[in-house]
Parts: C-alpha cells; structure tokens; sequence
C-alpha cells in the first residue's frame, strides 16, 4: 500500500510539472499509464505517453504527431524536462514555412516502416529483395544535411 502512494504522489507531482509546461490534458489509465496532451497551435498536438515499469523507470513514447519511443528516466525531473525541450523544439518548429512538409515527411517515414515491418514479419523475405542500398543513402544524405547546417550555425557564431 505504500508503495502505491509513493507513486500517486510522484504521479500528481509529474501532472503539476507538466501543467505548468502547458499540458492541456493529463489522463492516467490503469495505474501507472499517463496520457499528456500538448495544444501548440490549432493544427499541431503533441501527446506523450508514459509509464512506470518494473525497474520504477519511466518509460516516455512521444505518440503525436508521430510515434518515437524516447526511453527511460530514472526520476520525474529528468522525464519532465526532456518533455519541455521537446516542446520547445516543436515550437521553435512551427516558425518554419517548411514545417508541414516536415510532419508529412515523418507520416511518410513512419507508413513505410509499417510496411517494412509488415513485409518481413509476414512475408518469407529474401536476403535481397530490398535493396538496403537507398536506405543507406537516405540515412547519408541527412547526415550530410546536419553537419553542413551545423556548419553554418557554428560559423555565423562566429560572426555575431
């Protein structure tokens, strides 16, 4: 009993944290399963969801606008506060003229790893029936992106 009390109370302390952060709805779904929502804009939701496992980690997956597992946290402080710079980045985000084909981009990223996953789990699958090749190039050309948009970042540092 007092182990389930310890973790309302870490719960409720999570819930007025993230309140204050801006969550529009928090929704806590048999025991140890919370639901947060975010409202940015009139077209962008952020919803998170977590849970307490087993090892009293929590568990965080960002599930809107697309699903990204974000791994565990030893305590709620830490949870809270990669919950806020994920915010930010999504605020900071919307400021783009490109971000809706941002969204669309990741909607199309995540139907073809539903594919994928549809594929091989269902399917006998060939050794080389996709060609890995233009998976590679992809993962490269973001690479390339990064470092030449990190690149311009460090030098008009330099500048200002």
């Amino acid at each position: 009993m007092a182990v389930d009390r310890i973790d309302s109370v870490k719960g409720d302390s999570i819930e007025i944290l993230l309140r204050q952060l801006g969550a529009n709805k928090i929704q806590k779904v048999q025991g140890d399963l919370y639901f947060i929502k975010f409202l940015l804009d009139d077209n962008l939701e952020v919803m998170y969801t977590y849970n307490i496992n087993a090892k009293n980690q929590y568990f965080l997956q960002r599930i809107m606008p697309y699903p990204l597992p974000q791994g565990a946290f030893s305590n709620e402080i830490k949870l809270v506060d990669f919950i806020r710079k994920d915010i930010e980045k999504f605020k900071e985000g919307l400021k783009s003229k490109y971000f809706d084909d941002y969204l669309e981009t990741t909607a199309h990223a995540y139907k073809f790893i539903q594919q994928l996953d549809d594929f091989y789990l269902n399917y006998h699958v060939e050794e080389d029936s996709l060609a890995s090749d233009s998976l590679s190039q992809i993962s490269t050309t973001i690479d390339n992106l990064n470092k030449r948009l990190e690149s311009l970042i460090n030098h008009s540092k330099k500048i200002d």
